[in-house]
């Protein structure tokens, strides 16, 4: 996977109505893709299942979590 450019902001409304993919993230379900987005009765649905950039970072995030790839991050803990 290419590394990609993670910027921590508040996201606007029309910002992520107008997004190709939209996804949650978090410790137990890793990457989820968001199917659809309601807002003030306009619907804006996000295709069938994960996306492209939802698999990247769903693979790279396992292979990390299962000790796969190598964490040069140091983002993994090994339990005793």
């Amino acid at each position: 996977m290419e590394y990609v450019q993670v910027e921590e902001r508040l996201v606007s409304v029309d910002e992520l109505l107008d997004a190709d993919e939209v996804f949650c993230t978090g410790t137990a379900v890793v990457v989820s893709p968001v199917g659809s987005v309601t807002y003030l009765g306009n619907r804006v649905s996000y295709g069938e299942g994960i996306g492209a950039v939802s698999q990247q970072l769903y693979s790279v995030l396992t292979r990390l979590q299962m000790g796969i790839t190598e964490d040069v991050m140091n983002w993994t803990v090994e339990l005793r």
